[in-house]
C-alpha cells in the first residue's frame, strides 16, 4: 500500500519455525482460501529495505523508525512509529510513506524535527537518485539492511471487498558477509472491520504447529545481530542460514529479557543493543 497522508497500519506476523519453513511458505503461498475468504494473487516483488537512524539512536528511543524502500525501482521514504501496545499480536502504528522526492524528503524532515530530531544539512543532502546517500549526508547511518520476496494475496469476503493482505515473505537480512533468511507472514488490514485476528487463527490452525505470532522485522533483525556479535547464531542456522526453532527460541529469550514485549519494536531494540554490547 503507498500512502501520502499520516495512516494507520495493523498488521499481524507469523513467524513460521519449522525445518520445512520454506516448504510450507510455498504452500501457504499457493493457498486459494482462508476460511470463507477468497485469496486473490498480486504480483510477487522484491522489496530492498534500509533503515537508518541517529548515531546516538534519537529515533528508535522514541519509538520510531525511518525507512528506504526500493520496489520495482520505485523509491520510498516511510516514518513508523508505534500508536500503543500490541495486543494478541495485532500491532498498530503510524505510517508515513511517500514516493522519493525532494519534497517528500522535506516532509519526513519536518515531521522528524517535530518529533525532536533535527537533520543536519537537510536542505543541501537531498539527491533525486541517491535516497541512502542524502539520508547520509543529514547525519544519519544505516541500522538495518534487508530484501525481502513478497508473494501476496488480497483477502476477499463478501461482495468482493478487500479485507487484508496476506503475505508470504522471505526476509534475507545483511550483516557484511553474514546473511540470515527469515520465513514468516504478515497479515495486515485493508478495512476497518477487517478481522485479521481471526484470519491468523485460521492459518495456526490449519499449519499448527509451525506458526507463532511474531515480532516485527526490524527487532527480529537486531537480535539477529546480537547473536551474531555474541558468537552464537551459527548453530543456530540450518545448511542454508535459515533461522531454526531453536533460533527462535533463542531470540524471544532474548527479547523478553530486553523487555522487547512492549510497545514497539524500536523500543525493543535500545535494550537488545545494550546486551550485545
Amino acid at each position: 500500500m503507498r500512502k501520502s497522508a499520516p495512516s494507520r497500519e495493523t498488521e499481524i506476523a507469523l513467524v513460521i519455525r519449522s525445518p520445512r519453513a520454506e516448504q510450507i511458505a510455498d504452500a501457504i503461498a499457493q493457498l486459494k482460501m482462508l476460511g470463507r475468504y477468497r485469496l486473490a494473487p498480486l504480483q510477487p516483488h522484491l522489496l530492498r529495505d534500509v533503515y537508518f537512524d541517529t548515531r546516538a539512536g534519537a529515533l528508535q528511543a522514541r519509538g520510531l523508525a525511518l525507512r528506504i524502500r526500493v520496489v520495482n525501482a520505485q523509491k520510498f521514504i516511510t516514518l513508523k512509529g508505534s500508536l500503543g501496545r500490541p495486543e494478541q499480536g495485532v500491532a498498530n502504528r503510524l505510517e508515513i510513506e511517500r514516493r522519493w522526492s525532494r519534497a517528500a524528503f522535506a516532509r519526513l524532515a519536518r515531521e522528524l524535527g517535530a518529533r525532536g530530531v533535527a537533520l543536519a544539512r537537510a536542505d543541501a543532502a537531498y539527491r533525486c537518485d541517491d535516497p541512502v546517500g542524502t539520508l547520509t549526508r543529514a547525519g544519519l547511518r544505516v541500522v538495518q539492511a534487508r530484501v525481502t520476496w513478497r508473494r501476496a494475496r488480497n483477502v476477499i469476503g463478501a461482495a468482493g471487498r478487500v479485507h487484508a493482505e496476506l503475505a508470504v515473505d522471505t526476509t534475507t537480512f545483511f550483516f557484511g558477509k553474514q546473511v540470515v533468511h527469515l520465513h514468516e507472514i504478515e497479515i495486515e488490514a485493508k478495512s476497518a472491520r477487517a478481522r485479521i485476528g481471526k484470519m491468523a487463527q485460521q492459518l495456526e490452525t490449519s499449519f499448527a504447529p509451525t506458526l507463532q505470532r511474531w515480532h516485527g522485522k526490524l527487532a527480529t533483525g537486531r537480535a539477529i545481530e546480537v547473536l551474531l556479535k555474541r558468537g552464537t547464531l551459527q548453530k543456530l542456522l540450518d545448511d542454508r542460514n535459515n533461522l531454526t526453532p531453536k533460533a527462535y527460541d533463542r531470540i524471544e529469550e532474548d527479547l523478553k529479557k530486553a523487555r522487547m514485549i512492549v510497545v514497539s519494536d524500536t523500543t525493543l531494540i535500545v535494550n537488545l543493543v545494550a546486551m550485545g554490547e
